[in-house]
């Protein structure tokens, strides 16, 4: 058993804003296997190599790559995302909470924070996994690409900007947890603190005020 980096517990902050693939859940290995099915369904292959560096991504615009590198695929992107998302979702009840970030989303309810989601991931997915895992309760607002701009997603800050509207809370006093360079880069861009769940990296936007390090929980794995 490893012990990695800490996490912290945002509670200088008045709203907490998590990402849900690979920050709430491990959903990784459902994600590449649900759109490398739906695109074996249509004839067409997907490269894990190809696909893990760009998994951050929203899935059309993933195709969308995909297409200007290799050519058109054999089905319209739109009939692929919809396949891919009802396997995403048929597999919820398989996805593993990551325990030590939702324990940091539940101390923050106790607290009465605001909380959010902000996902590259479809509204419906989202939903699906929220219900499989019982972590529904936890949040007041979720945003996903579902309710963004095609190509608003991550790395733009458009989502995690309308999770902090519709709690009510400006950019500066969110912390956003996420695991993935282009999900920070997002918060950065919209003015919010970010701390990355997988490097332990607490980055701060430029010319933001400085601020107290939250106090942190042990993460074990």
């Amino acid at each position: 058993m490893t012990t990695r980096a800490a996490v912290p517990d945002g509670e200088t902050f008045g709203a907490l804003i998590f990402d849900w693939d690979g920050t709430l859940v491990d959903s990784n290995d459902v994600c590449f296997t649900a759109l490398a099915r739906a695109m074996a369904d249509a004839g067409a292959k997907l490269d894990p190599d190809w696909y893990w560096p760009r998994q951050a991504i929203t899935s059309p615009d993933m195709l969308l790559a995909w297409e200007q590198e290799f050519g058109h695929l054999p089905e319209p992107v739109d009939d692929i995302i919809r396949r891919c998302r009802g396997y995403v979702r048929a597999a919820a009840p398989n996805l593993r909470v990551i325990d030590d970030v939702a324990l940091v989303a539940r101390t923050a309810r106790q607290r009465g924070q605001r909380l959010g989601i902000g996902s590259n991931s479809s509204g419906s997915v989202v939903a699906a996994g929220l219900e499989a895992t019982g972590l529904a309760v936890l949040f007041d607002t979720v945003v996903t690409s579902s309710d963004v701009p095609q190509g608003r997603g991550k790395p733009e800050p458009d989502i995690f900007l309308l999770v902090a509207q519709q709690l009510d809370a400006e950019p500066a006093d969110c912390l956003v947890y996420d695991d993935t360079d282009v999900g920070v880069a997002a918060a950065l861009s919209a003015g919010m603190a970010a701390y990355n769940v997988q490097t332990g990296v607490l980055s701060a936007p430029i010319g933001a005020a400085p601020r107290h390090r939250p106090a942190v929980m042990d993460r074990v794995d």
